[in-house]
C-alpha cells in the first residue's frame, strides 16, 4: 500500500502533491520543519506520479465528495513539471476525468519561476485550461528576494525579474492572478501589496506557520 499521498484535503480543495522538486530553498518553507507531512498527509514522494496515477486519485476523491477547485501544490513547485499539469488540466476540459465537471476551477500554487524553468512562456499555454495562480513573491527588493527565497544559483541573477515578468504575462493569460507574501518581519508587506497592485493583479499575505495547527 502507497504511503504518501498524491492527493489531499485542505479546506474544500483537492491538492495534488505531483513533485517535491523545487528551485528554491525558501527559509520559511515548513516542509522541512514539518517532515514533509502536511496536517496529517505525508508529502514525501518516493516517485513521481504519473498522470494515470493523478487523474485516478482525483476520481478517486470526487467520487466521495465534491470541492471547490483543484490546486496544484505540495511540497515542490509544480511548474517543474509544467507538461503534467498541462495534460492534466486538459484533460478535465475535456470531461476525460471521471467524476470531475470539465468546468471545474484548476489553480496552481507557484514561486513563479515557471517561465525560466522551462525556458518559454508557458502562460500562454494557460489559457482556457488554468483559472488561477497564487504567486508566492513574498518581496519587493530584489536582494532580499534572493535572502528570503534561496534560489538554486542559476536562478539567482534573473529570478526576481522573471518571477515580475511572469505575473505581467500571466494576468493575460489567466482569469486570476493573486500575488502572495509570507508575513515575515523583516518583510514590507505594505510594499509587495503596493507592487501587486501596480502591476494589475491581486494581492493576499499569509501567515508565517509554525506549528500544523496555526
Amino acid at each position: 500500500m502507497r504511503r504518501y499521498s498524491v492527493a489531499y484535503e485542505y479546506k474544500n480543495s483537492l491538492y495534488l502533491n505531483i513533485t517535491n522538486r523545487c528551485p528554491n530553498l525558501c527559509y520559511f518553507c515548513i516542509k522541512t520543519k514539518w517532515n514533509m507531512d502536511y496536517r496529517g498527509f505525508d508529502l514525501k514522494l518516493e516517485n513521481e506520479p504519473d498522470l494515470k496515477e493523478i487523474s485516478e486519485e482525483v476520481s478517486r476523491f470526487y467520487g466521495n465528495k465534491k470541492y471547490d477547485e483543484i490546486v496544484f501544490c505540495g511540497y515542490g513547485e509544480p511548474t517543474m513539471r509544467w507538461g503534467i499539469v498541462k495534460e492534466f488540466a486538459n484533460l478535465v476540459r475535456n470531461g476525460k476525468i471521471k467524476n470531475v465537471n470539465s468546468n471545474e476551477r484548476i489553480r496552481i500554487n507557484t514561486n513563479g519561476l515557471g517561465n525560466l524553468i522551462n525556458k518559454r512562456d508557458i502562460t500562454l499555454e494557460m489559457k482556457g485550461i488554468i483559472d488561477s495562480l497564487n504567486i508566492s513573491l513574498n518581496t519587493a527588493d530584489p536582494k532580499q528576494w534572493i535572502f528570503i527565497m534561496r534560489p538554486f544559483k542559476e536562478y539567482e541573477e534573473k529570478g526576481f525579474y522573471s518571477v515580475i515578468d511572469f505575473i505581467k504575462k500571466a494576468k493575460n493569460n489567466v482569469e486570476e492572478v493573486v500575488v502572495t507574501a509570507v508575513e515575515l518581519k523583516e518583510v514590507d508587506i505594505e510594499a509587495v501589496k503596493k507592487l501587486a497592485l501596480d502591476l494589475g493583479v491581486k494581492f493576499r499575505s499569509r501567515p508565517f506557520l509554525e506549528n500544523e495547527n496555526d
